[in-house]
């Protein structure tokens, strides 16, 4: 929500790799600047996919200077001057770069007391942060209005959730707001009262895990690799055929959008 021109933070973090967190970093950027949001990513990944996925090539080469690192280097930089363009009209990024691993001693709030250098210019930020528990992951949580972590029906994922249940009310400076995100939901089993999928939802709801709304679980589809790998754009409307047609993965990635505005959003048929 923009209050005031502030701009709304929203990390994805899990310790976890393979959970979809960057994907869907990249459907809910696709879908808010579709919906005429301003929005601003981070990727924190060393593994840049999010960089890779946005950025054209000679834009990538800009980032030698203009990434995550330099910026955090500095607490006097205003975030938005190293900020690019990407591909996707609407979304700006700022990149990855392997120089995060030298700032393993940066203060666990720099970034939150730079974020008031994009109110007024940016509607959201999204961070997507790396699979590890080190600064660079608390750097987003303490600067973010809401921390998602996606989660598949895995022990490992459960797992992951349950260290980051117990350890981020610790250490961070003022927790709050963060959901488990359920990736990979399969509405055929939702009256089931036995399964994998219901086995797990059933620990998340014994252990009291803050889950987000149904609605915004993403279905788990093949199709992913289509709107990732090849650019295409997700539509909710049959006849596009430079579009994957999946409505419910369409309004899943819809729903969790509007959970970080007040206003209702205008839905866009694709994006």
């Amino acid at each position: 929500m923009v209050k005031n021109g502030k701009t709304t933070v929203v990390a994805f973090a899990s310790i976890k790799g393979g959970v979809g967190r960057t994907n869907i970093v990249i459907l809910l950027a696709k879908f808010l600047a579709a919906a005429g949001k301003r929005v601003l990513a981070i990727d924190s990944d060393l593994n840049n996919s999010l960089s890779y996925h946005f950025l054209e090539k000679e834009i990538m080469e800009k980032t030698k200077q203009l990434n995550i690192a330099k910026a955090l280097g500095d607490e006097k930089n205003s975030l938005c001057d190293f900020a690019v363009p990407t591909i996707t009209p609407g979304v700006d990024l700022i990149a990855s770069t392997p120089y995060l691993a030298d700032l393993r001693t940066l203060s666990e709030r720099r970034l939150k007391r730079m974020v008031p250098t994009l109110n007024g210019k940016y509607d959201i930020l999204i961070v997507d942060c790396p699979p590890t528990y080190d600064n660079i992951v608390l750097n987003a949580v303490n600067a973010a209005d809401y921390t998602i972590t996606p989660v598949l029906k895995d022990l490992f994922s459960y797992n992951a959730a349950s260290f980051l249940s117990a350890k981020l009310p610790m250490d961070a400076e003022e927790f709050k707001n963060w959901f488990v995100m359920i990736n990979g939901y399969d509405k055929r089993f939702e009256e089931s009262k036995s399964g994998r999928q219901y086995d797990f939802l059933e620990l998340y709801q014994k252990g009291e895990f803050p889950l987000t709304p149904v609605e915004t679980w993403l279905p788990w589809t093949a199709q992913i690799h289509l709107i990732i790998d090849y650019h295409k754009s997700l539509t909710n409307a049959k006849g596009n055929p430079s579009a994957v047609y999946n409505p419910d993965l369409h309004k899943a990635v819809a729903e969790l959008a509007g959970c970080f505005f007040d206003e209702e959003l205008k839905v866009p048929e694709a994006f």
